[in-house]
């Protein structure tokens, strides 16, 4: 169906799956762990498909609707095939414990997801693999951390939760001049807003549990890339036990069909709250890639196609640090509200220091920019001004 537009091709994307030879409006949910055969013939020939992605047999080695939530993430993140994990988590540690071995270096952005640093300081390196820090959007730094052991350059397109904007194409230039990959984390901006793979990409990975869902009700994750890179990760995905299941696959593919129209509402809604937020004299900075003189505003410019097709999240630094003085704003609040996750069609927010990055001390918090009085927030699909109401009135709780 090439010869029509996103939005109509995503409808169909995911429909047609090997192995399954009827035609129903939705694909139905295949919850079996396993597929039988008749005979050893036909045992024979199964296997014969299944390394053609024509037939299944056991449900970690494949299923009808795990393929057909990789062949939507195919479509949209312009891969050559996408796997699909249980998690974001099981995603990026798919890619990373599969790619790198003992001896092997990565450099990697400072303020990606915290479990993401933890992996990758803690587990990585249990196993040899040497790593450097570095902050993403300072290029002379990124070039000054490349070794010649470096397999990996590691980051997210907009950072959780700095909002740090990493320039891909140079990213991706400097990563292949020696031979590495460039590995790009998605989850905060979408293939809706940018396709890392058109920038130079080696692998993308996206938290499906998150925006791509929508509605809070799934975990998922996928990686894409070339079906040659997607070949040499997949038996470790299947070995490790995190592929993902027959009923969640069928959750994401369900969500993955409208999350256009969601996330263009989220990511204008975004935009227009940092706005806003940016003039209340009780907020000392907000950070959102639209703002101009933000520090990836340029660079924003230059990979984005316009201001409010950038990323549905935002982050903000209060005026003060006073516990009592920040539960009152958040018990002030009546729209937005609390939650440990992200992405949903609701508005919700929470502290870094409780949350992604809560396992940082707080000394190594506050030299990347995250204290006790900043708050990240991911805006959802109300009425916008609303948002606004909202946050502001519970701003002037807080005086």
């Amino acid at each position: 169906m090439s010869e029509f537009a996103r939005e109509t091709e995503l409808l169909y994307a995911g429909d047609k799956v090997g192995g399954v030879d009827h035609s129903p409006e939705t694909l139905p949910i295949y919850q079996t762990t396993a597929f039988t055969s008749s005979s050893l013939d036909e045992v024979l020939e199964r296997y014969e498909l299944m390394d053609k992605g024509k037939a299944y047999s056991y449900i970690r080695s494949g299923n009808p609707n795990r393929s057909a939530t990789g062949n939507i993430m195919t479509f949209l993140e312009h891969g050559e095939e996408s796997l699909v994990c249980s998690s974001g988590m099981g995603a990026i540690c798919g890619v990373l414990f599969t790619l790198l071995k003992a001896g092997d270096h990565i450099v990697y952005s400072n303020c990606c997801y915290g479990e993401t640093l933890e992996v990758i300081n803690e587990n990585l390196a249990d196993f040899g693999v040497q790593s450097t820090a570095v902050n993403i959007d300072n290029l002379e730094e990124v070039k000054t951390a490349i070794r010649p052991n470096t397999k990996i350059i590691y980051t997210e397109v907009v950072a959780n939760p700095l909002m740090r904007v990493a320039d891909i194409d140079v990213l991706a230039k400097m990563a292949h001049d020696i031979g590495a990959l460039l590995i790009i984390d998605n989850t905060f901006t979408s293939p809706f807003a940018i396709c890392p793979l058109d920038h130079g990409a080696d692998i993308v990975i996206n938290s499906l549990t998150k925006f791509l869902n929508g509605h809070s009700d799934a975990c998922a994750g996928s990686i894409t890339g070339t079906a040659e890179m997607m070949g040499k990760i997949k038996s470790n995905i299947s070995r490790f036990g995190t592929p993902c299941d027959p009923y969640t696959s069928w959750l994401v593919a369900r969500s993955l069909k409208t999350a256009e129209l969601r996330l263009l509402r989220q990511m204008e809604n975004a935009a227009k709250l940092a706005d806003a937020l940016k003039k209340d004299p009780r907020i000392i900075e907000v950070r959102h890639p639209s703002i101009k003189g933000f520090s990836g505003y340029e660079t924003a410019k230059k990979l984005f196609k316009n201001d409010n097709q950038i990323c549905a999240m935002l982050s903000f630094t209060i005026n003060t640090e006073d516990y009592d003085k920040r539960n009152t704003f958040t018990r002030a609040l009546k729209v937005a509200h609390y939650a440990p996750t992200l992405g949903g069609v609701r508005t919700t927010y929470q502290q870094p220091i409780y949350s992604s990055q809560n396992h940082m001390p707080d000394e190594e918090r506050r030299k990347i920019g995250i204290t006790p009085a900043m708050f990240r927030v991911s805006v959802g699909i109300e009425n916008v001004e609303d948002l606004i109401a909202d946050f502001t009135n519970a701003l002037s709780a807080i005086q």
